[in-house]
């Protein structure tokens, strides 16, 4: 099949953007043809992905650069020699639409007022009621069944137009230690953390909508060490620590693409994100029999059962029910908490990318004849 893939840029930079460039691979992989409509490509992505890319110039002004593209961009789909048409961002026009990033009406809310009432923010706001409201997109693929109702909720152009397609997890890649003691030492040891206190992961790319700050102010009163991995932590959050007395506690490493690594070591995922469509994040530590203590506000809860595969934490902003739910984790028994780590990792498995495309195959089968 001939497919147009329609975003922004292919570079790695979010889960967005390195699931969509495995999603690319998977496809070119199983003989598909593939169409790129982009404004940015990395060197590396574009040698290594076999696909006919199609370039949209990019304006200088970083508040025109998503209107911009979605105009080009409607334009140039005219003229795809292909079949179906698939969106991954901020574009008005194609067959189907993948909502990946959630939300942004709700996600907005949650800003400080000077980025809200932003114009490169009322530009992405003005984007996303044109892409649901604006009938020119056939169907909308989201990858949580949360982000759907939120969707179909404000949208009125997206109701009964939606279909949700979760998120493949590599658990051949993200999967247990085949010595979890043994390489849970090696791991505190290079990290300067005591193996005999439990151990929380925290990554991120975007700290504040992640919960940090929440984050840091619970964890005054928890015996345990927090690993925060992804984005370097700016002033903001160095002098929190120091004010709040917790470098002895805190361990912040470097930006790793061996995150499977710390997966592995932890005792407890901690995800107290204030918005999130579906982190791939929580996936993958699942996948490596890592249970959680999982934002509510996270399209992934689809997938935690509270209680028995991770923890549901209903509201990551109240530092006083973070901080319990933090502790009633750690104060589960080893075993009980391996167990839970299994069952994580179970309800990951059915989730592999052959289903995946094989999902993407029926909703694309199921489209009436252009």
């Amino acid at each position: 099949m001939k497919i147009g893939l329609i975003y922004h840029q292919f570079l790695r930079a979010g889960g967005l953007e390195n699931y969509l460039i495995e999603f690319a691979s998977r496809l070119a992989a199983a003989g598909h043809e593939l169409h790129i409509v982009t404004a940015r490509v990395a060197p590396e992505v574009g040698a290594k992905l076999k696909a006919r890319w199609h370039m949209v110039p990019r304006p200088p002004s970083a508040i025109l650069r998503l209107w911009h593209f979605d105009q080009a961009a409607s334009r140039m789909i005219d003229r795809l020699p292909t079949e179906v048409n698939l969106g991954f961002g901020r574009t008005s026009r194609q067959d189907l639409h993948r909502g990946g990033g959630g939300c942004h009406a709700l996600y907005s809310k949650l800003l400080p007022w000077w980025k809200a009432y932003s114009l490169k923010n009322l530009m992405e706001l003005a984007l996303e009621r044109k892409l649901y409201n604006g009938g020119r997109t056939r169907h909308f693929v989201m990858n949580s069944a949360r982000v759907a109702a939120q969707i179909q909720g404000l949208y009125p152009g997206a109701r009964g137009q939606c279909s949700v397609i979760y998120t493949a997890v590599d658990t051949q890649v993200f999967k247990a230690a085949a010595h979890r003691q043994g390489h849970r030492e090696l791991i505190c040891r290079s990290l300067h953390t005591d193996p005999d206190k439990p151990v929380g992961l925290f990554v991120s790319l975007s700290h504040r909508r992640k919960g940090l700050d929440n984050l840091l102010q619970a964890w005054t009163q928890i015996d345990g060490t927090l690993w925060i991995a992804g984005r370097e932590l700016n002033k903001h959050y160095l002098g929190l620590i120091d004010r709040l007395k917790l470098r002895s506690k805190v361990r912040a490493i470097p930006p790793t693409n061996k995150l499977s690594d710390l997966y592995q070591a932890a005792d407890w995922f901690i995800h107290p994100t204030l918005y999130d469509a579906c982190a791939n994040t929580v996936l993958q530590s699942m996948a490596c029999e890592l249970p959680g203590v999982i934002s509510a506000q996270d399209g992934a809860v689809d997938h935690v059962r509270d209680g028995d595969n991770g923890f549901m934490l209903y509201h990551p902003a109240k530092v006083d029910e973070l901080r319990e739910r933090i502790l009633t984790a750690f104060a589960v028994p080893d075993g009980e908490r391996a167990e839970m780590g299994r069952q994580a990792r179970a309800t990951m498995l059915p989730l592999t990318w052959e289903a995946h495309l094989a999902d993407w195959t029926r909703v694309i089968g199921s489209l009436p004849v252009r």
